[in-house]
C-alpha cells in the first residue's frame, strides 16, 4: 500500500495493517503487529477493570453520606438548621 510493503492482519471483524520495517522477516512483522495489539487491549481491559472497582459516589439522600465526616475537611460556609449564614 502507497508503495510499501505491509503486513495485514484480520480477524472478529478487525483488519490491521503494519509496515514490514528494514531487514525484518514478514513473520517478524506478523508477531510484532499482533504483539502490539494484543499490548493495546490489554492495557484496555485492565483499565476497565480499573475503573469497574472504583467506589460509586454517595447519594445525597442516603444516610451514609448525611453522616460522613473527615477530620481533615473544614467548612468554608457555616449555616444553622433554618438554612442562615452564621459564620465564614
Amino acid at each position: 500500500m502507497d508503495g510499501h510493503v505491509q503486513v495485514e492482519a484480520q480477524g472478529f471483524g478487525i483488519r490491521l495493517r503494519t509496515p514490514i520495517l528494514p531487514g525484518e522477516s514478514p513473520q517478524g512483522s506478523a508477531d510484532r503487529l499482533v504483539l502490539a495489539e494484543d499490548q493495546r487491549r490489554r492495557a484496555l481491559h485492565h483499565a476497565w477493570l480499573r475503573g469497574q472497582s472504583i467506589a460509586e459516589p454517595l447519594d445525597p439522600d442516603t444516610e451514609e453520606y448525611t453522616n460522613y465526616s473527615d477530620p481533615d475537611l473544614k467548612p468554608l460556609v457555616v449555616v444553622d438548621q433554618s438554612g442562615q449564614q452564621v459564620a465564614a
